[in-house]
């Protein structure tokens, strides 16, 4: 077997198992959240541009920061294993094949994300006049440059063993490329084009050139490539438990003031499950984006239907998340030993539970007080009578429908 073909029964499994969990990810209930989700943002988002002044500067800084959100991220896709760093070895001149070709594919799937930001950026740039009509295209070319530009360090950065050099390189791209955005946004479209073009020109001559004899540092390529998928499957954790997922427990001991309150003391099954849910970021990681999430989302929204919806949307969205805890008492040999029955395990789910979401609709009813004081109480009424149903209604029913035994 040559080494293409290696990697290309690499990538056909990568994706038939990555395709595997997906569509438990994009089940029906988080499709409808998106949906609605993007519509409140987008209906929020033109109401925004209908008042918007031209000389604000606070959507320029906003969208600044947007703009090198999305051009540090993302990862070369290496599909690099542990063991190859010994077999492989002797293969380096025909791996540097590989990697070119991964460079081209992960810029292209970057790249699509980038578009559709940019895409949506103008609107905003031409209602603050920053941009004419005939600069859109130079606007788009602009962050593709800039995506490529990072994407090319990326490869670059995988050929360096010395730690010095990376940060130094780093650092240069990082604030040239903050440089190039911010003449883009609050200066000059054009200007910022010819340093995203001259930047990009000249250290695709370094990378490609100029350093192209280099060899590559195994293990930089273990570990990125290891961190990349770690990140893919984390996500998907959050919706299906996968054999991939690491975590890593935390203390967290200036959270340790919540066990104060004698809710969190009552049995040892609320105290565990507690503590697991702050420790596990799979949990409190998915928890705190949701409700941030939501929070924005409410705060932005100026109608109370499609307040109510968000809303309840999220919280049922939370809720389900969470329902995987009960795994815990399944894998805890304590819960095996300790004389504790079925019942107990459901209503410290249900404790736990309640607890994350009436702190999630509270954060909800204070984020559309914009709407007014009768719009905050009636989103109350709503969320709290959903909270009721589902906890008391829909999560003893489902976790008996799991199994017999919690």
């Amino acid at each position: 077997m040559t080494i293409d073909e290696l990697f290309r029964n690499r990538q056909s499994y990568y994706y038939k198992n990555l395709g595997k969990y997906l569509k438990y990810v994009l089940n029906d209930h988080f499709v409808i959240l998106l949906l609605v989700l993007g519509g409140a943002t987008g209906l929020a988002y033109q109401n925004y541009l209908d008042s918007v002044q031209i000389d604000a500067i606070l959507p320029r800084v906003v969208l600044t920061l947007v703009i090198l959100l999305i051009i540090f991220s993302g990862n070369i896709r290496t599909l690099v294993k542990p063991a190859d760093a010994v077999f492989l070895l002797p293969k380096e001149k025909e791996f540097n094949n590989i990697m070119k070709r991964n460079l081209v594919y992960s810029l292209i799937f970057h790249s699509f994300y980038t578009i559709v930001i940019g895409f949506l950026s103008i609107p905003l740039l031409t209602g603050i006049e920053q941009m004419e009509s005939d600069e859109q295209i130079i606007w788009i070319l602009t962050l593709m440059l800039w995506k490529i530009t990072h994407g090319i360090y990326s490869y670059y950065s995988l050929k360096q063993h010395r730690l010095k050099t990376s940060r130094t390189m780093r650092s240069s791209i990082s604030i040239i490329s903050l440089t190039g955005i911010v003449t883009s946004i609050f200066i000059s479209v054009p200007i910022g084009f010819f340093i995203a073009l001259a930047t990009g020109g000249l250290f695709f001559l370094y990378v490609f050139i100029y350093t192209r004899s280099e060899n590559w540092s195994w293990e930089s390529l273990i570990e990125t490539e290891q961190r990349r998928t770690q990140k893919i499957y984390s996500i998907i954790n959050m919706f299906i438990e996968t054999p991939y997922s690491k975590h890593k427990v935390k203390r967290l001991k200036f959270l340790d003031f919540f066990y104060k309150f004698s809710v969190f003391n009552q049995n040892p099954e609320i105290y565990f499950l507690s503590r697991m849910f702050v420790r596990n970021y799979n949990f409190s990681g998915l928890y705190l984006r949701l409700v941030l999430i939501g929070g924005i989302a409410l705060y932005f929204s100026n109608n109370w239907i499609i307040n109510s919806i968000i809303s309840v949307l999220f919280l049922y969205l939370i809720g389900f998340q969470l329902i995987p805890m009960r795994q815990v008492f399944k894998k805890t040999v304590y819960f095996r030993l300790y004389p504790s029955t079925d019942t107990d395990k459901l209503n410290t789910i249900q404790k736990l539970l309640v607890i994350l979401l009436t702190g999630s609709m509270i954060v909800f009813s204070l984020a559309s007080i914009n709407n007014g004081w009768v719009s905050m109480i009636g989103l109350l009424l709503i969320n709290s009578t959903f909270i009721w149903l589902f906890i008391y209604g829909y999560l003893p029913k489902r976790l008996n429908k799991k199994g017999k035994s919690l």
